[in-house]
């Protein structure tokens, strides 16, 4: 009968690391765990994936300026980052459900207040709270996967979690697209809002008979929170805000924000030391820190993710505002490359168990070809070839995307040692959702600069170029990692 570790204080494998080690209550299906993951990942992504539909139209219904714009794309990321690595680790000292239930919550309580507002800051208020609530959630499904599941059931749980979140891709922009087609842009963005509040509300009752009550801590919850490495936190956390708000700065501000940003990090590495060093529970753990397979890993993640998110908003934008598409024939014509997604993420299991990091190689080199091909598409500016490029070419790279990023996942979480399932998994989405809200700040803000001076197609290729010299270094990093990955999965 399978098990579910829950947190406990017992030190297992390094220094200052509580291991995982009380079992969850008999005949609760692991099949339930699953189902939970999977609908989580499909809610909280579903908002992501119609949001950028709908900030024209918020731009139009608030006025919000360019600054404000960049703002409304990078808050959800920005939050998000800094949500991630406190809440895996708390996650994998006290147990996963309470933590699940907060973040929900507020994802939910966040969406509605979004949906209510009246000015842009508002809005990125919420938005701020509500990719903080998810930041907090996404730790401990990916944390619970791990606790669950073992070797090729471990990559199938992974490919489920991505296959959710293609979905939400196909089926969000198109629910999203008919409102803001239909409906006056204040109501439109406001339905939109409201899209994932009543599924996450189902989660959140589901969750309280589905995921169990962790096992007593040792030592209390005190204890517990004793082993959390609140400098360290605090470090890191403000050297990604310094970043992230860097990103949508100019500037004195920006080089200041920036430097202030390394700076940051380098104290967070040599505090992290520090604290190993006397056998304190660092946040960032030594094992993932020295292990070559998922550092790479993890840069390979950021690169890919932060991209597809960008280049996913930049066609968006220049569909909406630059061909004058509505929202739904926007969301139509990009219904191939999420339904090519969603069909990658289903097979994606199966390239890790034949091929391995090899295989993940292989395919990241056929897509940066075929995005190169399709962003030369639709920088003719010819619509005849734009719409060749996004239909052709761009179905091609969602189905290459769906079966690269799960299972680049799937590996680079294999190497988390026992015990800090949360911690890995929340490095690991830290990376995407740092590199997202970088991406999405610049992609937007490159595009609304050039555009405004410049054929929306010219802006396009401008911004878009940074997917090529992203998806190069993707292929570039993956191929240093194969000699050093397990070209199989594990089990």
């Amino acid at each position: 009968m399978a098990t579910e570790p829950v947190a406990s204080s017992k030190v297992e494998g390094a220094t200052g690391f509580a291991a995982p080690s009380a079992l969850r209550r008999r005949g609760r299906p692991d099949g339930l765990i699953l189902a939970l993951g999977v609908a989580t990942a499909f809610t909280t992504l579903l908002d992501q994936a119609v949001f950028s539909f709908a900030v024209p139209s918020i731009q139009r219904s608030l006025d919000a300026d360019g600054a404000q714009v960049q703002w409304l794309t990078s808050s959800y990321s920005l939050a998000f980052g800094l949500a991630l690595v406190g809440a895996g680790r708390l996650g994998d000292l006290l147990g996963r459900r309470s933590l699940y239930l907060l973040g929900l919550a507020l994802f939910a309580v966040a969406g509605f207040a979004a949906a209510l507002a009246d000015d842009t800051t508002t809005v990125i208020i919420a938005r701020l709270v509500q990719g903080f609530g998810a930041g907090v959630v996404n730790p401990q499904v990916l944390g619970l996967f791990q606790d669950t599941f073992r070797g090729i059931m471990r990559s199938r749980a992974l490919s489920g979690y991505t296959t959710a979140g293609s979905a939400a891709g196909l089926v969000g922009p198109l629910g999203g697209g008919i409102l803001l087609t239909v409906l006056p842009d204040d109501t439109g963005w406001r339905l939109v809002f409201l899209l994932a509040v009543p599924l996450a509300v189902v989660l959140i009752v589901s969750a309280v008979f589905v995921l169990p009550r962790p096992s007593a801590v040792p030592g209390g919850v005190r204890s517990a929170l004793r082993q959390v490495d609140a400098v360290g936190v605090v470090l890191l956390g403000a050297g990604t805000l310094a970043l992230l708000v860097a990103a949508v700065s100019a500037g004195v501000l920006l080089a200041a924000l920036a430097a202030a940003a390394v700076a940051l990090f380098v104290l967070f590495a040599l505090w992290e030391r520090r604290v190993y060093a006397r056998g304190g529970a660092a946040v960032l753990h030594p094992e993932l820190a020295r292990n070559r397979g998922y550092l790479l890993g993890t840069a390979v993640a950021a690169l890919t993710f932060g991209s597809a998110l960008g280049i996913g908003l930049l066609t968006t934008l220049f569909l909406i505002e630059g061909l004058g598409y509505s929202p739904f024939a926007a969301a139509l014509l990009l219904t191939p490359r999420a339904l090519g997604m969603v069909v990658g993420s289903m097979l994606s299991w199966r390239l890790v168990r034949r091929f391995g990091r090899s295989g993940i190689t292989w395919v990241l080199g056929l897509a940066l070809i075929v995005v190169t091909v399709e962003i030369a598409l639709v920088t003719t500016g010819s619509e005849p070839l734009i719409v060749l490029g996004i239909l052709g070419a761009g179905t091609l790279q969602g189905f290459f995307s769906g079966l690269f990023i799960p299972s680049n996942q799937s590996l680079t979480l294999n190497e988390a040692p026992p015990g800090v399932n949360g911690v890995a998994a929340g490095f690991f989405q830290l990376s995407q959702r740092l590199a997202a809200a970088l991406a999405l700040s610049v992609y937007a803000g490159t595009y609304l600069a050039v555009g405004a001076n410049m054929p929306a197609s010219f802006a396009f290729g401008a911004a878009a170029s940074i997917t090529i010299a992203a998806s190069l270094g993707a292929l570039l990093i993956s191929a240093a990692a194969t000699p050093a990955a397990t070209n199989h999965a594990a089990g």
